[in-house]
């Protein structure tokens, strides 16, 4: 599969002149990371239903210094997919975008859905998630207690805040001379601990993409032969999915758990004994794979309108 090209590639019809049918056209950023080479990004599928309803896109990394934000009429989070590394520069630019201009997710649901903390809240608003423990930091002590109260042979350990699987580390029980990269990465740094739950490998992990609360498509995401990581760039396979009721469902619950709409939302699930658990609610930085639905584009376009003239 052929990668995307590079943000500075884009090409934006009409705007060089800024304008669109005679008239002058509305501005949006799309937030990026400055070393987007390695990723696979869709974003740019946006450019012509934007342009159609009279939007100049612009994509910038969002540790671009010195931008003036308020020339955009809004600015969307995009691929910004190394902010884990530099959190809290990261929330101080959504700070300052927000202060100038429409931001897109807000700077409120974005700082929530960047620790996975926000798991804890959803499961005490009756959302199933994979179980998990939150840890300030992981020892040989601490990795025993957990396959003790987990009563699995497997844990999959990875940062509150992270992104692209990075720092996510797969134990076996009994193998504790392979923990030590796991307990040096966490010695200082507070994670997350799960069971490693088998559908991932088996069946898969389900995304369901939703744009101002609105369903619009969803995939099946199976990493790799060996590997446990999902994300394209990881060697997983992505393909369109037809959700079926009970999964549905399972997502519908968990947006509606948000208490209020986004512009856009990925809902992972998977499959356990029976039962669809919810892995994460991506808010922030979400690849939505335009490319698997013909038609979301143009959806998301829609919604993005439609928000917009909520002001």
């Amino acid at each position: 599969q052929p990668r995307a090209p590079a943000a500075g590639a884009l090409v934006i019809p009409g705007a060089a002149l800024g304008v669109h049918g005679g008239m002058s056209m509305a501005r949006c950023a799309f937030l990026t990371l400055e070393e987007p080479l390695d990723f696979y990004i869709y974003d740019r599928l946006l450019v012509e239903p934007f342009a159609a309803a009279g939007w100049e896109v612009r994509e910038l990394p969002w540790s671009e210094p010195a931008v003036d934000w308020s020339s955009f009429e809004a600015v969307i989070v995009r691929s910004t997919w190394d902010y884990q590394n530099h959190l809290e520069p990261f929330l101080q630019t959504l700070e300052r975008i927000e202060s100038q201009t429409r931001l897109f997710n807000s700077l409120a649901i974005c700082r929530w859905n960047s620790n996975k903390r926000y798991l804890k809240d959803l499961e005490g608003r009756g959302v199933p998630i994979v179980p998990s423990r939150w840890l300030e930091q992981l020892d040989s002590r601490q990795i025993e207690e957990g396959f003790a109260t987990f009563q699995d042979q497997r844990l999959v350990v990875k940062p509150l805040v992270g992104a692209n699987s990075d720092n996510a580390f797969v134990l076996e029980a009994g193998n504790a001379g392979d923990w030590e990269e796991a307990t040096a990465v966490f010695r200082d740094q507070p994670l997350i601990m799960q069971p490693f739950l088998p559908g991932i490998c088996d069946e898969g992990e389900y995304s369901l993409f939703y744009f101002g609360g609105e369903f619009s498509h969803a995939i099946r995401k199976r990493p790799a032969a060996g590997d446990f990581r999902v994300q394209e760039e990881h060697g997983g396979q992505i393909a369109t999915w037809e959700a079926s009721p009970s999964l549905r469902a399972a997502a519908d619950h968990a947006l509606a758990a948000l208490g209020e709409t986004q512009l856009y939302a990925r809902v992972d699930l998977v499959g356990h004994g029976g039962d669809w658990l919810l892995m994460e609610v991506e808010l922030i930085e979400p690849s939505l794979y335009f490319e698997q639905c013909p038609g979301s584009p143009e959806h998301f376009t829609r919604v993005f309108l439609d928000l917009m003239r909520r002001r």
